[in-house]
């Protein structure tokens, strides 16, 4: 089998990149086209859309159970793709027993078939902004880290992962323009008190409505934003410049 044309496989990418593909079928297509070479097995995408946590986005090669417990990750969790985010550096762990050394916290991979461990950090305008992942079955080449493939594919990791979060804040304001409109005018004010961090109590008392009523606006609004939390409304409200109004 002859040896893959890194132009060919940058510019393959790049078309794919082009095509705004899921983050699922984007992981697929580097495990399966980009790193066939090294037996790709297994790919993550996470991007950083809330200060200090990872959040999953994509994913190839692992089950369901595997995933789950990682679709959100703090960024101080010890683990190879949170590392590559703290340090901006890509790091490669040539096998099992290295990982679970370096990571105690990930002892539950012990007796699994041994596999390469490679985690690369993804930047837009030397920013981190997100983190590839991927388990394989063969060690890359040497000067794999610092290859003009590397870098480039890290690089359009970056412009994926800028435009997928520009389309998200795109799709949160149109999801919810039309939900907004069924808020009433006590109700938006509420929502801007929360940042005033007010009791129910003290928010009655200065909007002049009993604590029954402004209860039952906020599970109205908790409804219509889909949330749980006085935190997640504001996140949300900030998201779509409700705040600014």
């Amino acid at each position: 089998m002859s040896e893959p044309n890194p132009i060919e496989l940058l510019a393959d990418l790049a078309q794919t990149i082009l095509d705004e593909p899921e983050p699922d079928n984007l992981v697929a297509h580097i495990a399966l086209k980009t790193l066939r070479a090294i037996d790709c097995r297994g790919a993550i995408l996470g991007v950083i859309q809330r200060e200090g946590f990872l959040d999953l986005i994509g994913s190839y090669g692992y089950d369901d159970e595997t995933t789950n417990s990682f679709r959100r990750m703090p960024l101080w969790t010890p683990m190879p793709i949170t590392e590559s985010i703290r340090t901006g550096e890509l790091s490669v762990l040539g096998s099992v027993k290295e990982l679970v050394e370096k990571f105690p916290s990930l002892a539950q991979f012990e007796g699994t078939p041994d596999a390469v461990t490679i985690s690369g950090p993804i930047k837009y305008r030397n920013t981190v902004i997100g983190a590839f992942g991927f388990t394989c079955g063969k060690l890359p080449p040497a000067g794999f880290n610092d290859s003009a493939l590397t870098k480039a594919a890290l690089s359009l990791g970056g412009l994926y992962l800028r435009n997928f979060m520009a389309r998200a804040g795109s799709n949160t304001r149109r999801d919810y323009s039309a939900a907004l409109q069924t808020l009433t005018a006590r109700q938006k004010q509420i929502i801007r008190l929360f940042t005033d961090d007010l009791t129910t109590d003290q928010m009655a008392d200065r909007l002049r409505y009993s604590s029954s009523t402004i209860k039952q606006d906020i599970i109205r609004i908790y409804s219509i934003f889909g949330v749980n939390s006085r935190a997640e409304v504001i996140e949300l409200a900030g998201r779509i410049g409700m705040l600014d109004e």
